[in-house]
């Protein structure tokens, strides 16, 4: 199998380095990350899977002739417009394309640009870090993709994933009902991400002051509430299970997000507590916690944009 990596950062240079063990993995990347994969390959510190180094090739962009059996999106979000240009002449109509971003949308988005037969939608869960130009680590916990289709009509391409899964070291799950775990997921990430971004803190610092405990606790009700509006039979114990976890792991948990914030780079507010509130509108639930994160951020995030 041909497989595209779009983009080599955390989840995407994990999980491609474990299956380029049993596929060809070409990687997208640049600046000094792609001048180190280039010249010593892509190494790989992982609790799970060990440490290695992933010799695939990596590219700014795909070379020419180039037609990928698979390719696996899993850039920032406010990246989407120009990943998709980058990715658009390798995509042909048999070419199936794994979402792994955050929040919401990334679907819809790609399914315009390369017809929603073609999209398949996950979510990956993993403790990753790219610390250095060239070098992914992985820090143990829960480490794991889960995918699904969005119709009936997508059996075929499930199943072929599911294939080359099963012939990887990956660990997965294929999801009955993917729309329910992306919202699972989102009610957790958006808490996460909304917090240590707004207070500027670590998560250990928010779940252990009461206050930022209990708006955190109240966010995580807010989502779940639009989630239970749009997704049929929502997971009841979601609330519970996200408090529980977000509890429990408060010491471990890091965000993505909190960490281009305090980098200066752009965030993914708008797929992740953005795309909350703009669910909570269109059902005419009220999602105040949620509207006040995202808007202030989106101050941030202009800026860095900018």
């Amino acid at each position: 199998m041909n497989i595209l990596i779009m983009a080599a950062g955390a989840v995407g240079g994990y999980f491609g380095s474990v299956l380029s063990k049993t596929n060809e993995v070409t990687f997208i990347a640049r600046g000094a990350h792609l001048e180190k994969i280039q010249e010593c390959g892509l190494s790989v510190r992982s609790a799970t899977s060990g440490d290695f180094v992933c010799e695939s090739k990596a590219y700014e962009t795909p070379p020419p002739g180039y037609k990928a059996d698979l390719i696996i999106f899993c850039v920032k979000e406010y990246q989407n417009q120009k990943a998709c240009q980058v990715i658009a002449n390798s995509v042909t109509n048999d070419t199936t394309i794994l979402t792994l971003q955050n929040g919401l949308g990334s679907g819809d988005i790609l399914g315009r640009e390369f017809g929603n037969e073609k999209i398949l939608l996950g979510a990956a869960y993993i403790e990753a870090s790219k610390s250095d130009p060239g070098l992914i680590v992985e820090h143990g916990g829960v480490c794991r993709i889960t995918f699904g289709g969005q119709n009936e009509e997508q059996t075929e391409r499930v199943q072929i994933l599911e294939q080359i899964f099963k012939a990887s070291p990956i660990n997965f799950t294929v999801s009955k009902n993917i729309n329910d775990d992306l919202w699972q997921k989102l009610v957790f990430i958006s808490a996460l991400s909304g917090m240590t971004c707004i207070t500027r803190s670590s998560f250990s610092e928010v779940m252990t002051n009461p206050y930022t405990r209990d708006i955190t606790k109240d966010l995580v009700k807010e989502k779940a509430s639009v989630a239970s509006e749009l997704i049929p039979n929502f997971s009841k114990d979601t609330v519970s299970n996200v408090i529980e976890y977000l509890e429990t792991h408060k010491n471990d948990l890091v965000s993505s997000m909190h960490q281009d914030l305090l980098a200066g780079n752009p965030m993914e507010i708008d797929a992740i507590n953005g795309a909350v509130s703009r669910e909570g509108k269109n059902l005419g639930i009220p999602t105040p916690i949620n509207d006040m994160i995202a808007s202030c951020l989106s101050l941030q995030d202009l800026r860095a944009r900018n």
